[in-house]
């Protein structure tokens, strides 16, 4: 329900934290637990004819490793909306006209449409759901008659609590919108070695704990975090010269970011880096960096793109450099949930004259001439564009969308040929948690968002290994009653499908399957509650179907 097969994971749009003050109290670490069994899952029961590179990669979870899912989805049929319950049927939507027609609301979706509609566009935005923002969207649910609100999309947030170099944050500012949010300076990690907590705005505080955890290689790991932060120093100040809003991939960049001039003239070696900020991170690191526990914690920054550094693009590191040193940066939490991202950029877009239509599905793009120029929508209305089509749906979702004829755009042939087998990140495990507070101090996690780490030897895309969990009740007291507390806690993108599609929701196995994968998810929770099943108000699993 929660995590769709073929859903790209949302912008994450920041990540990672602080360590406060130097007496900061530290919880012993919870005494070593058996390790989890071996799952006896359809993964195992698989047979091994079948070849399928998927499910056998996560068998071998090997650090070196680097985790990709492939369908083939030429094979599949035509798309069809699947509808949940709670999730609206699709039909509504009227015809019309206008000049940019936007599919989808997520936060690409709402931020096209609300500019557009800013800079003079009249703009409509469709959305099948019922609910605004795609996956920063809030789920409730009523118990003894309290309500209590979960997360289900990213969580960690950077920047957006005064002006800063988040895209998002700038386009809040654009639209002239504020949204409401409290503030944290720190991110909890929970791994093989006990508890630490990572620093966000002080370099001091970083250099501190890489002292606390490297042991006598503490002055090495400064030494060597200094040399990768100097190799990439020209190449992170671009980050501040050319905004990420300004970037795009056609000639109109000459445009968007000719304020750059200035940096490049005094720092014209950017060019001979320009092709760094593509290429691997795992290539520079390698040539600087050699303390375990430094590699690790890059590693870790680096998962929230879904890849560790080997995968990931030097450019995910620039961000963090740059702007996670300084000393206003701060991680926010939004007061009222993740929802309220998406009712910002509505605000926005509404009050700019444009637009937005729930409970909407489009089944179909049209194309004329070799150009988008409206949508058909589930209820077989017309929606016409004269300037654009816009798709904020997966890439794999749109192309669905245009149905193939003989004298299509070549280009458009060439895209849907090399979809077919992309590779893509897997599925998601969910776990939402309501919890009796009465008696619970937390004093000693101090902020709501923690990384869990089971070993560093295995693939930190493991969905058994790597998890998450975040408590933003410790700071929005609006998201549960009083003495409550609600927990959202997620596995990394490592989940093959091929298992759960063999099973049927509702059934005695389905229900078996869901308890037994997410078993790892209750005890990273366990690292900071450890009485949290006592405590359980209710509980719900959210699984890839």
């Amino acid at each position: 329900m929660i995590a769709r097969r073929y859903s790209l994971a949302a912008a994450a749009l920041a990540a990672l934290a602080t360590l406060s003050s130097a007496g900061a109290f530290v919880p012993t670490p919870p005494a070593p637990r058996a390790a989890l069994p071996r799952l006896h899952s359809t993964v195992e029961e698989a047979p091994t004819e079948t070849a399928n590179k998927n499910v056998d990669q996560i068998k071998d979870t090997s650090r070196d490793k680097v985790m990709t899912f492939s369908y083939d989805m030429s094979m599949e049929p035509k798309y069809e909306k699947p509808t949940y319950p709670g999730t609206g049927n699709g039909l509504s939507g009227d015809a019309g006209e206008y000049d940019i027609v936007v599919i989808g609301s997520g936060m690409g979706g709402l931020s096209c449409a609300a500019l557009s509609a800013k800079y003079g566009s009249r703009v409509l935005c469709l959305e099948s759901h019922i609910k605004v923002g795609g996956s920063a969207h809030t789920f409730s649910r009523i118990h003894e008659g309290g309500k209590y609100s979960f997360e289900v999309g990213p969580s960690i947030f950077e920047g957006l609590d005064r002006p800063s170099l988040n895209p998002l944050r700038m386009i809040f500012d654009i639209l002239e919108e504020t949204m409401p949010v409290k503030t944290y300076k720190g991110l909890g990690y929970w791994t093989p070695s006990g508890y630490w907590r990572f620093p966000i705005g002080s370099r001091e505080g970083f250099e501190k704990l890489l002292m606390e955890q490297c042991g006598e290689d503490g002055p090495k790991a400064i030494k060597e975090w200094d040399a990768l932060r100097e190799r990439l120093r020209t190449l992170g100040g671009s980050t501040t010269a050319v905004a990420l809003l300004n970037l795009r991939q056609d000639p109109g960049f000459l445009a968007t970011t000719a304020g750059s001039l200035p940096f490049v003239l005094t720092h014209p070696d950017v060019f001979a880096d320009l092709s760094l900020t593509f290429d691997d991170l795992s290539k520079t690191v390698d040539e600087f960096v050699t303390v375990p526990f430094l590699r690790n914690f890059i590693d870790t920054m680096c998962i929230f793109c879904g890849f560790p550094a080997k995968g990931a693009m030097t450019a995910h590191l620039l961000y963090i450099l740059e702007r996670f040193f300084e000393e206003t940066a701060a991680f926010s939490v939004p007061i009222g949930g993740t929802c309220c991202l998406g009712e910002t950029l509505q605000r926005g877009l509404e009050k700019f004259g444009g637009k937005l239509q729930l409970n909407a599905h489009v089944d179909e793009i049209l194309i004329e001439d070799g150009r988008a120029v409206g949508v058909r929508l589930k209820n077989g209305n017309i929606v016409k564009a004269r300037k654009a089509v816009v798709s904020n749906a997966t890439p794999f979702d749109t192309v669905k969308l245009m149905p193939q004829t003989e004298d299509e755009p070549k280009g458009l042939t060439k895209w849907r040929s090399e979809l077919g087998t992309l590779p893509r990140h897997g599925a998601i495990s969910h776990l939402f948690l309501a919890i009796d507070a009465e008696g619970l101090d937390l004093s000693h996690i101090q902020d709501p968002a923690h990384l869990i780490v089971q070993d560093w030897d295995r693939s930190l895309q493991d969905s058994q290994n790597l998890c998450s969990f975040f408590i933003p009740s410790i700071l929005d007291k609006t998201l549960c009653p009083p003495g409550k507390h609600v927990i959202h806690v997620y596995s990394s993108g490592g989940e093959p499908y091929e298992p759960w599609e063999k099973l049927t929701p509702g059934t005695e196995e389905y229900e078996a399957y869901k308890k037994e994968r997410v078993e790892v998810l209750f005890r990273a929770v366990e690292n900071a509650i450890p009485d949290v099943r006592d405590r359980l108000e209710f509980s719900i699993i959210g699984s890839p179907l």
